[in-house]
């Protein structure tokens, strides 16, 4: 039985990756700082700001066949009213958590000569954004996503992210107002996407990908952002 470890997993997209991956067949650990209730996974209490934790957090769960980095923060505040706590928190938590969990997961993979790895970026990436950090971070999830890619996929392993536009979650819920009336302004179904459409293009990348698909970021705008 193969083995994920999705982050993020207490609601939203990250959520509805662990039970789609867990509905395929997979034992999945959910991490995330709380859980409401008792999803359909394992579940792991963490906090990703403790980056010095997170090579014992690995090794604990042991052989991990997939990781899906899907944990994220947005202030959702003017570049002039950032504060350097919550600048510090948002490049900790989307850009160099994630980047620890592949440098510590991947190296039982690469032993394995087989893995999957799935970051979130996010149509943030390529466009201005009304919160200049989330974007800047999103950017980076894209830029080591592809560096990943090339340097683990000579040891059998595939690295990919996909990149939403609106997702009914609670991370669009913060955003600013403009942001949201820009997006949905775009969008060609004038709707807010769901997890599971999500869930089902990381689930696709974690089990059904061939292996050519690697370091692409798979975009699910709806239109929002034509590249």
């Amino acid at each position: 039985m193969k083995t994920a470890l999705v982050t993020g997993a207490a609601r939203g997209i990250g959520r509805a990756a662990a039970e789609a991956l867990s509905n395929a067949g997979v034992r999945v650990f959910g991490l995330d700082q709380k859980f409401s209730d008792a999803p359909g996974f394992e579940k792991l209490v963490f906090d990703l700001t403790d980056l010095a934790g997170i090579p014992a957090l690995v090794q604990k769960i042991g052989h991990i066949d997939v990781l899906v980095n899907n944990a994220g923060v947005q202030n959702a505040v003017p570049i002039d009213r950032y504060t350097d706590e919550q600048r510090a928190r948002i490049l900790r938590v989307n850009l160099e958590a994630p980047v620890a969990l592949i440098r510590a997961a991947s190296m039982g993979m690469v032993e394995r000569k087989s893995g999957r790895i799935i970051n979130l970026a996010s149509v943030a990436a390529y466009t201005a954004h009304t919160d200049l950090w989330y974007g800047v971070t999103k950017a980076g999830v894209v830029s080591f996503t592809r560096s990943f890619a090339s340097y683990l996929g000579p040891h059998g392993i595939q690295v990919n992210a996909v990149a939403p536009g609106p997702i009914d979650t609670p991370l669009l819920d913060n955003a600013q107002p403009e942001r949201i009336e820009q997006l949905m302004k775009a969008v060609y179904t004038r709707r807010k996407g769901r997890h599971d459409e999500v869930a089902e293009a990381i689930r696709w990348l974690a089990l059904d990908a061939p292996p050519i698909v690697n370091g692409a970021v798979i975009d699910i705008t709806d239109g929002c952002f034509l590249r």
